[in-house]
């Protein structure tokens, strides 16, 4: 990845590039997080940590791929996206654990979803059945998960904490719900009207990437400092 000169105007290689980075940088803010936040704000910060690790090697990979051959692939998103989306929302699980009694039947219901929501794309995308089913059944899983930020017990355990754990929530709930709405409709562009992995849905993946992973994580990180500082 560092050893392939690339212009400027390859846009695809800079940000895929420099998603990696950025990646691996939000890891390790957040691992360095666990040092200065309360021992309560330990397993949310850790599993946004590493999901910013899988994900900064994800990109690397990706970068390589790219600049080899200007060849890009699905599966290996999806390969990452198994690991990645269940760590997210254990983590607003765990988030929201920080503040109250929050039942474990939660934690086993929206991180099942989250693979779920996963799978449902991968098998359109596989070609196993239709894909616009497989785009279905996907945004099926990711509203339950919304319905269990938004009505569950995650929020009443929130409600009533200070205002920065509050603020926190929102924000990463709202980054969920709309920035999560943008890969069916990728995903749909992709495979059911047949465009493929083009340079644009690329950038575009990438981009969303950077609002869906590294700023929540960021906020996880922030909100757990301000117990302590």
């Amino acid at each position: 990845m560092f050893t392939t000169l690339y212009t400027s105007q390859d846009v695809v290689s800079t940000t895929l590039v420099g998603l990696a980075l950025m990646s691996l940088a939000a890891a390790m803010l957040s691992f360095l997080g666990l040092s200065w936040s309360n021992e309560r704000w330990r397993v949310p910060t850790a599993m946004v940590g590493t999901a910013c690790l899988v994900t900064a090697a994800y990109y690397a990979g990706a970068a390589g791929f790219w600049l080899s051959g200007n060849a890009a692939s699905a599966g290996a998103r999806f390969s990452a996206w198994y690991t990645v989306h269940p760590l997210q929302v254990a983590a607003v699980f765990f988030y929201a654990r920080t503040q109250g009694a929050v039942p474990v039947g939660v934690f086993w219901r929206v991180t099942g979803a989250a693979l779920l929501m996963t799978f449902g794309r991968w098998l359109g995308d596989a070609s196993f059945f239709n894909p616009t089913l497989g785009a279905l059944i996907s945004i099926g899983f990711w509203l339950y998960i919304l319905g269990e930020m938004y009505f569950g017990a995650m929020t009443e355990a929130v409600r009533k904490s200070a205002r920065p754990v509050r603020l926190g929530y929102f924000w990463v709930r709202l980054i969920f719900t709309i920035g999560w709405a943008v890969y069916p409709i990728l995903h749909f562009v992709d495979v059911v009207i047949g465009v493929g992995q083009a340079p644009a849905i690329i950038v575009l993946y990438s981009a969303f990437d950077m609002l869906n992973l590294i700023v929540p994580s960021l906020i996880v990180v922030a909100v757990a400092g301000q117990d302590r500082y």
